[in-house]
């Protein structure tokens, strides 16, 4: 039988030790990259750059290329979200030129839409008990998500929202 290493010794123990003190800063990045908010990822490692202890013309040089890439990076990121949105559209144009219906997409936006509005109703007429309130919030976030996705994908975002993206 193989004698198992330390974690210390073993590839992904040197990784973390070698990248430890930046552990923190690759977890907001990774965060950033995942909501797809490519900018916000960019500024998160320009923050560790400014405030790492690197010499300041190292600095300068890394700051310098991180901009040469910033639109690089921010264009290919719009433009998989356009194939996604083309994705979408194809999706919708094929089963109407087929003749069938997406009745679950009804029946989960119905569903979506009527429990947002009985919340908008229940807020306005009776008060939340302060034991329930936190649970209450969060299906209300919940539910607004739901929402929000719905009228995402039937409306899409407003173009001011992107090109404020992009000036980033």
């Amino acid at each position: 039988m193989k004698e198992k290493k330390p974690f210390k010794e073993t590839g992904f123990g040197k990784f973390i030790s070698k990248v430890g003190s930046h552990l923190g800063t690759i977890v907001n990045v990774a965060a950033e990259v995942a909501t797809g908010d490519i900018g916000g990822a960019i500024e998160v490692v320009r923050g560790a750059i400014i405030e790492g202890k690197i010499e300041d013309t190292k600095k300068a040089e890394l700051l310098k290329e991180l901009e040469a890439n910033k639109m690089q990076w921010m264009t290919e990121m719009y433009q998989l979200e356009i194939r996604d949105r083309e994705s979408a559209r194809n999706r919708e144009v094929s089963l109407a030129q087929a003749g069938h219906r997406d009745w679950f997409q009804y029946i989960v936006g119905t569903i979506g839409l009527i429990l947002f509005s009985y919340l908008v109703w229940f807020i306005t007429q009776d008060e939340v008990s302060e034991e329930n309130r936190e649970i209450f919030v969060h299906l209300l976030g919940i539910i607004e998500g739901v929402v929000l996705s719905i009228f995402s994908y039937y409306f899409g975002s407003s173009l001011g929202s992107k090109l404020k993206e992009l000036k980033r």
